[in-house]
């Protein structure tokens, strides 16, 4: 299986730690951020990815080279314009083979990676990783429901500043390459990007069907803080999973 890898990043947030470092290449308990995804995609049998690399592309193609470090096949796009995960996942889709294929934001921390993907890949449905947060307030929320004891997606609502629990996109997903055409298509959304979410809704509004894996355990690590975060549960996490 085929997974893509969204990395083009530039990490405003975390201030003098990406003045000169892809966000991707911050450092979480001594290793980059982005290697714990390499390893996690490899430790479930996953032995190509493609990677999509923007702001600081060249020190990304230096750490990463061909993945032979990771034991892995790795082949880089380059995202000219920093347009969206919508537009990253575009610009990665005629590199993608398989049929479902892996999606991960590298921007985002699960200690427990490894075991989250093996529960992505007990079969070929779709699905969404959902992070059960305290305070969804900063996030958009996903709407679910229930069958047979298993969670659906129904939509995605925008943040509402609301602080109360919810699930959340934790930027993790399995996806048919039917959904390709529909990224393809996407209009800009209005703060001007190509948003994978719209295309998320557009499926599920038209009947497909996206299980949803919840975690409690995740990082968006887009500040300083949640590094922090990041750093508390890595160190809690055995060496190797």
């Amino acid at each position: 299986m085929d997974a893509v890898v969204l990395a083009a990043g530039r990490g405003v947030r975390l201030g003098d730690l990406t003045r000169t470092t892809p966000k991707v290449l911050v450092e979480v308990n001594g290793r980059p951020l982005l290697d714990y995804h390499l390893d996690a995609l490899r430790a479930v049998g996953v032995r190509r990815v493609v990677l999509v690399v923007h702001h600081f592309a060249e020190q990304i193609h230096r750490h990463v080279a061909d993945g032979r470090p990771f034991a892995l096949r790795v082949e880089s796009v380059h995202q000219p314009e920093p347009l969206g995960t919508g537009d990253a996942v575009r610009v990665a889709g005629p590199r993608v083979e398989t049929d479902p294929f892996l999606l991960c934001y590298a921007d985002v921390f699960l200690p427990n990676e490894p075991a989250v993907l093996r529960a992505m890949l007990v079969d070929a449905l779709p699905k969404i990783v959902a992070a059960r947060v305290s305070d969804g307030g900063s996030y958009g929320r996903l709407v679910t429901r229930e069958d047979r004891g298993e969670l659906f997606l129904v939509g995605l609502e925008e943040k509402d500043g609301r602080r109360t629990p919810a699930l959340v996109n934790a930027g993790i997903y399995l996806l048919p390459r039917s959904i390709l055409p529909r990224v393809a298509t996407l209009a800009r959304s209005p703060r001007g990007e190509y948003e994978l979410t719209d295309a998320i809704r557009e499926f599920v509004a038209t009947g497909g069907a996206l299980r949803v894996v919840a975690v409690s355990d995740w990082v968006d690590a887009g500040t300083v803080e949640s590094l922090a975060r990041a750093e508390v549960l890595a160190r809690r996490q055995p060496p190797h999973d």
